[in-house]
């Protein structure tokens, strides 16, 4: 599905793919799978929401620098 999106930037492209399998691997660490959406017409890297971290128990350290760590780490 195709979707439109006002920005700050202009008008943006969305492709939902719904159902994309996506896993956090970290070494040593075990992780299960989540179907998510797969968004953006223009991000170069990895973008995921508030719940997918929390869902991946993900603790966020340097948000600036991308500094993150699984919970009980």
């Amino acid at each position: 599905m195709v979707e439109k999106y006002k920005t700050a930037s202009g008008l943006m492209k969305a492709y939902r793919v719904g159902g994309a399998p996506t896993a956090l691997l970290v070494e040593g660490t075990e992780t299960r799978e989540f179907g998510t959406y797969v968004v953006s017409e223009y991000a170069d890297e990895s973008l995921i929401s508030d719940q997918l971290a929390s869902e991946f128990g993900i603790v966020v350290e340097g948000p600036a620098k991308g500094l993150w760590k699984p919970k009980g780490e």
